[in-house]
């Protein structure tokens, strides 16, 4: 409900913006100074900044006439049932997500079903598969060290959501804080290996997916380097 806000307060912004844009003073034109090219030029961006703000709360496509309509309406004053206007957002939303995780779990199972049977790949009693590229010289992480790593990850439709290669810079946490398919994955590498993990979505983000570009029981693909190794060290007695 968090996302949907976010998205009413942006869409209202950008209606009151383009009403600005296009309010007309008393002899029925703009301002003198205010041309055509700069009022096209304000809206181009208003528009793009909505329908943005709309693809990051992931929608998914939306018929931009009513999009326009609605706009037009807020412009022109008319009111509309806030309650009525989060249950019908909240409602389509939550219709959506079931409906998008529905498909994922069919189309998870034939791409986990596919990569089990490639070479060199290993399926746990937990379901996660498993191809190692480079064993690695060093110490194996346990999930209770810190590790450092470089990594890629990918969808089911192959788009990357992230990586460290893209930041250039590689990134350090606990292994233990991190999804179920990481902690136990990295564990199977030492020092300067890598890894390649196909990760059920029990394993990953579930039934929830995480944002824009993981969807709900979606299983995802990471090549992930292990750097370093900083091993977990009891606290000090007091």
């Amino acid at each position: 409900m968090k996302k949907i806000l976010t998205a009413v307060i942006l869409c209202a912004m950008s209606a009151l913006l383009l009403t600005s844009c296009d309010q007309k003073t008393s002899e029925g034109k703009q301002p003198a100074g205010i041309t055509k090219a700069d009022v096209d030029s304000v809206s181009y961006l208003m528009g793009y900044y909505l329908g943005r703000s709309l693809a990051q709360d992931n929608f998914g496509p939306l018929s931009t006439n009513q999009i326009i309509k609605g706009i037009k309406a807020a412009s022109a004053g008319v009111e509309i049932d806030y309650a009525k206007f989060q249950e019908t957002v909240g409602g389509f939303m939550e219709k959506r997500s079931e409906a998008i995780g529905k498909e994922m779990i069919d189309k998870s199972e034939k791409f986990l079903a596919a990569k089990e049977k490639e070479d060199g790949v290993i399926k746990t009693e937990s379901g996660l598969l498993y191809k190692i590229v480079r064993e690695g010289e060093g110490i194996k992480p346990t999930a209770q060290d810190t590790v450092e790593v470089n990594y890629e990850g990918k969808n089911l439709e192959g788009k990357v959501f992230d990586s460290s290669y893209d930041r250039g810079q590689s990134i350090t946490f606990p292994l233990g804080g991190v999804i179920k398919g990481w902690t136990e994955g990295m564990q199977f590498i030492g020092e300067g290996g890598e890894i390649m993990l196909y990760i059920p979505a029990e394993l990953a983000y579930g039934e929830r997916g995480a944002g824009a570009d993981i969807a709900p029981n979606e299983a995802l693909t990471f090549k992930v380097e292990l750097l370093s190794v900083k091993p977990y060290m009891e606290p000090a007695a007091e």
